[in-house]
C-alpha cells in the first residue's frame, strides 16, 4: 500500500510538471507573436521603420521599468537592425563609409549597455543608456539623410 501511494505521488508530480511546462510554452509563444520581425531581406529604410516601432515599444518599457519587455525589444533591435544595418547599407550603396560603420558600432554598444542595465534591473542608469541609444539613432539618421541626398535611396535600393 505504501509503495502504491509513493508511485501515485510520483505520477501526480510528473503530471503537474508536464502540465505547467505546456502552460509556460504557450505564454512564451504568445509573446513571440507580438514581435515585429526585422528581416535581412528588408531595405535599410524598411528596417529602420520597423526599428522605429520597436523603439516606441522599448521607450514604453523603459518608462515603466518593465525589464522583460525591455530585454525583448532590445534583443529585437540588436538582432534585427543592429547586426544588419551595415550590410543593408552596403547592399543599397555597394560600400559603407567609415562614419556609418562607427555609428553602427555606437548603436550596438548602446544597446549592449542597456541590455546589461535591464539584466541588473539598474533603475539609475537605464534612462541614461536609453538616451544614448536615441542619440545614436539620431546621429545615424543624420548621416543616412546626408547620404540620401547624394545617392538615390529607395525602398528597393539605389539606382
Amino acid at each position: 500500500m505504501r509503495h502504491s501511494l509513493i508511485a501515485l505521488v510520483i505520477i501526480l508530480g510528473i503530471f503537474i510538471v508536464t502540465t505547467s511546462c505546456k502552460i509556460t510554452e504557450g505564454v512564451e509563444k504568445g509573446k513571440a507573436e507580438n514581435v515585429t520581425k526585422l528581416s535581412e531581406g528588408d531595405s535599410l529604410s524598411a528596417s529602420g521603420k520597423k526599428a522605429a516601432k520597436v523603439m516606441r515599444r522599448l521607450s514604453k518599457a523603459v518608462g515603466s521599468n518593465d525589464w522583460d519587455k525591455m530585454d525583448m525589444w532590445l534583443q529585437e533591435l540588436k538582432h534585427g537592425l543592429g547586426f544588419n544595418c551595415v550590410k543593408l547599407y552596403m547592399i543599397e550603396n555597394h560600400s559603407v563609409p567609415d562614419e556609418f560603420s562607427e555609428l553602427s558600432n555606437k548603436f550596438n554598444s548602446a544597446i549592449n549597455k542597456l541590455i546589461l542595465c535591464a539584466k541588473k534591473q539598474d533603475v539609475e542608469n537605464t534612462d541614461h543608456e536609453f538616451h544614448n541609444i536615441v542619440k545614436s539613432c539620431d546621429a545615424c539618421h543624420a548621416s543616412y539623410n546626408k547620404d540620401a541626398e547624394r545617392l538615390n535611396f529607395s525602398a528597393k535600393g539605389s539606382n
